[in-house]
């Protein structure tokens, strides 16, 4: 009887285990399509708008040469002074000027050192702070005029430009006009590839200190280098001084800052032919590193096929060549047989380059029937950089120099009505689509422009037995507001 009973219990209880089994197994189809009460909840953030930081640019300082101080043949020491130019919008805005330390170089304290030149944050508009600077060189060893804008310090800049084959010199000038110590590696490259150097690697520049590296020391024998600067810690100003000579005649020397960052389309305004040049055709292979040329480079690893044009400010014809650059070589173009005159360069590539034009001017001397001098040597050379599109505002710093010129090139496809305020003189400059226009401007002199936005700019100088230009650069992006997600 228990067992009986025993058994019913436990059938009893499987029975109802078994309903309830079933009752869930129908129910839970029916709460799947029932949709859940949500609750969503925006995480707790806020936008952090950076601190203003102020607008700063190194200026290059003196011209150097080595070997002036027999007790330090590698040390870089400066020869005369060179004068320097700002240009502010407001003109009442205070400009703070402030000496970097240039260690080695003997003659600091007597022909000048290179210097900050700042505003605070909220003084002027950005882009409307400039420098330049220029230096008349008149020795047996170094002969010619030389000019440059006085450079944004960045994390990561191009030069291109100079030589260190026989009786050239570059010099690479890394100013850190900042607080924070930086550490710079260049990664130079040439004609025949990329030039390794242990060398070349963190390359400490203290805060508020100018460093001047050799490049002879890390790349020697180098017809065409081109150096990508990258920087950590602080950012840096590079730049290159050169140097040339011809036999024992001296041939020009320059400074050169840096050049737009590789793209597949970079513009050069005003280059300067001023004679013919020694080429007989566009393009043709030419030895030496004393005639005009166009220097190309693309990090790319493969080979890049570039569409180069000459294209005539004066409003003439142009001349267009293809070229196609080798992976990781650099090569220079010669542009030769052009008629004198001013020209903007444009650059199209399929694989982004990096480019600058160098420029040359006068002639070696010459000798009479006796064989005798008849003329004493005017020899210069100059390089213009790529710059990168102008802003709606800008100022530029025209230093002193022969004759300059302002050039501008509009890259569109509607005509730009550009102001140039000099001296408080106002005129409107037009510049006609897919063309370049210039104006003569004073030197030492701050110029305005209105209306430039994607206009491309350079400032050229051309005189008796000398020649040089810089690109108008703009300021770099400005820091971007943030979200921040408290923890």
């Amino acid at each position: 009887m228990n067992s009986r009973r025993s058994v019913l219990l436990v059938s009893a209880q499987t029975l109802g285990a078994i309903i309830a089994g079933c009752l869930a197994v129908a129910v839970l189809p029916a709460v799947a399509v029932v949709p859940w009460p949500t609750h969503r909840v925006a995480p707790l953030s806020t936008v952090v708008e950076p601190a203003a930081s102020p607008q700063l640019r190194a200026c290059p300082g003196p011209l150097l040469s080595l070997g002036a101080n027999a007790a330090a043949a590698t040390s870089a020491t400066s020869y005369g002074s060179s004068t320097t130019t700002v240009a502010v919008d407001p003109a009442s805005a205070r400009v703070l000027t402030s000496k970097l330390a240039d260690p080695g170089n003997r003659r600091a304290s007597t022909d000048g050192q290179p210097s900050a030149i700042s505003v605070e944050s909220g003084a002027v508009s950005f882009g409307l702070l400039a420098g330049a600077s220029s230096q008349v060189a008149n020795l047996e060893t170094a002969r010619g005029f030389a000019a440059a804008s006085c450079v944004e310090p960045s994390l990561d800049s191009w030069l291109v430009g100079g030589s260190t084959s026989v009786g050239r010199t570059t010099l690479v000038s890394l100013a850190n006009p900042s607080d924070v110590a930086a550490t710079v590696d260049l990664a130079i490259a040439g004609e025949e590839g990329d030039v390794l150097s242990q060398a070349a690697r963190g390359i400490l520049v203290p805060p508020r200190t100018r460093r001047i590296i050799p490049l002879s020391g890390l790349a020697p024998n180098l017809e065409s280098p081109v150096i990508h600067v990258t920087s950590s810690g602080g950012p840096v100003a590079a730049t290159l001084q050169y140097t040339s000579l011809v036999g024992l005649v001296p041939a020009g020397v320059e400074m050169i800052g840096p050049t737009a960052a590789p793209a597949t389309t970079q513009f050069l305004p005003g280059f300067l032919v001023t004679e013919l040049a020694a080429t007989s055709v566009v393009g043709e292979a030419h030895e030496g590193t004393d005639f005009p040329a166009l220097r190309l480079y693309s990090p790319s690893t493969e080979a890049v096929q570039v569409s180069v044009g000459l294209l005539s400010e004066s409003g003439g014809g142009g001349t267009v060549l293809d070229v196609t650059l080798q992976p990781g070589r650099v090569s220079d173009i010669p542009l030769g047989n052009v008629q004198p005159g001013s020209y903007t360069v444009r650059v199209q590539a399929n694989a982004p380059v990096v480019a600058a034009a160098r420029a040359v001017t006068g002639t070696l001397a010459t000798l009479d029937a006796s064989g005798t001098t008849g003329s004493a040597p005017s020899l210069d050379v100059g390089w213009m950089v790529a710059p990168l599109p102008l802003l709606r505002n800008q100022a530029v710093a025209v230093p002193a120099g022969p004759s300059p010129v302002l050039h501008l090139m509009n890259p569109g496809t509607t005509a730009a009505a550009v102001t140039v305020t000099v001296s408080g003189t106002t005129q409107t400059l037009d510049v006609p689509p897919g063309m370049g226009s210039t104006v003569s401007v004073g030197a030492d002199t701050p110029v305005l422009l209105a209306g430039t936005e994607g206009l491309y700019g350079s400032v050229s100088f051309a005189g008796v037995g000398q020649v040089a230009g810089f690109g108008v650069q703009p300021p770099g992006p400005q820091d971007s507001p943030i979200r921040v997600y408290p923890r």
